[in-house]
């Protein structure tokens, strides 16, 4: 597999307070910054490697010029990179000192196996370590992010955080268990909104991915079916659809219903943020979100367009996806990072919708425990993962959307082949709704899916399945008042 981090650290310097691009229309500067490169690089390696010992001096600026055939001016650009990083120190008058190794510091990061991959986190990680070698970066995996903020074990540094997580974590009064942070330059204010408490930022987002649907051009090219654009209906998706699936194995569309980041969607096309503080006193609302769950157990009940496929988890969608044997699904940025070794021709195209133009944004972060040991290294760490030169990376090697704004308008070119209409995202910015929106809680999350469960096996109708969740969203808000 191609190291992404070391080629790319190899076009981009980077410190913590700026990267010099390459421009490539500029042969001169292009090679100025290679060499400004291998001066970095080659002296980092000698003072890492001890060349030069620690209180020693490097060559007077005059032989290190004619090394690197390098001007004064840039020479000292380089030498700025490497006292910021702490390698040097400038004695006027006197020469470039040798800082001596700061002591090693291990920092302990608490990651799902998932945001490893959707972020290309061992790449970043390994980044890092190259800039910062006194700091080593330990992954911790881990599959709830509650259990390391209120345990009595070794306390994690950092943990990883989607907005999901996060409302737990005030749920359950834990917030103040996280580190304020400060405000980043680059990360699109609506990424931050969500990860606010009070008007502190408590997670700094790192990536975000939207749901879309996800099809088979192959399919509909060989069934004659237009492909999907962001006027479809979910009603124009099931007469389509329909047409896609062959009757030997192949169906139109298929989703994990059950996922928390699925069945959702049905409900924020229902109604606004402002709707769902009081759902029981919105009549219109009501009435949307009755038929939207018809529209949901339609789909699922329909075998001429869904197949009866119990999946336990978005990846099994995913591999009926990718063995051809379902045309279209619904997916999100990050999930299509399966897809980037596949031989397969798709496209994506915003999420159907009957009212409400709404889709779920699934965002990915990380904070900072108070309990932390190593809160400076913590907080460096994190500035790195959401400065400019890792947000490039990430939107290098995979297809998670990176939160540095700037690389939205202008995006680096990508070492993986990404569909056609990647930057969809950027037209449907306006849909985007968080878990925020309907303030679940886990608990209430598991007592409507259990709702939903019975709602699709017809054991309720759609009148009963909406007063039950209004009981169960108000019994959640004031849990003091119970049931009426």
């Amino acid at each position: 597999m191609v190291n992404f981090t070391l080629m790319y650290i190899k076009l981009n310097l980077y410190t913590s307070e700026e990267v010099w691009p390459i421009h490539k229309n500029r042969p001169s500067k292009q090679q100025h910054q290679e060499q400004l490169n291998v001066l970095v690089t080659t002296l980092r390696q000698e003072i890492t490697e001890g060349v030069y010992p620690p209180e020693s001096y490097l060559p007077s600026e005059i032989e290190l010029s004619k090394r690197f055939s390098l001007s004064n001016k840039s020479l000292r650009k380089g030498l700025e990179v490497l006292e910021k990083e702490g390698y040097i120190r400038k004695i006027p008058r006197v020469g470039n000192q040798i800082v001596p190794p700061r002591p090693r510091v291990v920092i302990r990061f608490g990651c799902s196996q998932t945001i490893m991959r959707d972020l290309r986190m061992r790449d970043l990680i390994d980044a890092f370590h190259l800039l910062h070698p006194h700091i080593h970066v330990e992954v911790v995996p881990y599959t709830s992010v509650i259990p390391e903020l209120i345990g009595d074990g070794e306390p994690l540094d950092l943990l990883s955080a989607n907005v999901y997580q996060f409302l737990e974590i005030v749920r359950q009064g834990l917030a103040v268990q996280l580190e304020e942070l400060p405000e980043p330059e680059g990360t699109h204010p609506f990424l931050l909104e969500p990860f606010r408490q009070e008007g502190k930022l408590l997670v700094q987002p790192l990536g975000a991915a939207p749901i879309v649907l996800c099809y088979n051009k192959a399919h509909f090219a060989e069934s004659g079916v237009p492909e999907p654009d962001g006027s479809w209906s979910w009603d124009e998706l099931a007469i389509h659809a329909t047409a896609l699936s062959d009757r030997g194995g192949r169906y139109g569309f298929g989703f994990h219903a059950i996922s928390e980041n699925r069945w959702p969607i049905f409900m924020l096309q229902s109604g606004r943020r402002d709707e769902w503080e009081a759902p029981w006193e919105n009549e219109s609302l009501r009435r949307k979100l009755k038929q939207n769950m018809q529209i949901c157990k339609d789909i699922l009940h329909n075998r001429a367009m869904s197949p009866l496929f119990l999946s336990e988890n978005d990846r099994e969608i995913t591999k009926l996806f990718l063995d051809g044997k379902l045309s279209i699904i619904l997916t999100n940025y990050a999930h299509m990072n399966d897809f980037i070794n596949a031989d397969l021709d798709y496209d994506i195209s915003p999420v159907p919708t009957q009212h409400d133009p709404a889709t779920l944004l699934v965002s990915i972060g990380a904070c900072i425990s108070k309990r932390s040991l190593h809160k400076e290294e913590a907080h460096l760490f994190l500035r790195y993962l959401a400065s400019r030169h890792a947000q490039e990376l990430i939107q290098v090697s995979t297809f998670t959307i990176p939160s540095y704004r700037p690389l939205w308008e202008n995006p680096v070119a990508s070492t993986v082949k990404k569909p056609g209409r990647y930057g969809l995202f950027r037209e449907i910015l306006f849909t985007f709704r968080t878990h925020k929106d309907l303030q679940f809680s886990d608990a209430l999350r598991l007592k409507l899916v259990y709702l939903l469960k019975e709602y699709w096996a017809n054991l309720i109708g759609e009148d009963v399945l909406c007063d039950r969740m209004f009981q169960h969203i108000r019994e959640d808000r004031f849990p003091q008042q119970g049931p009426d």
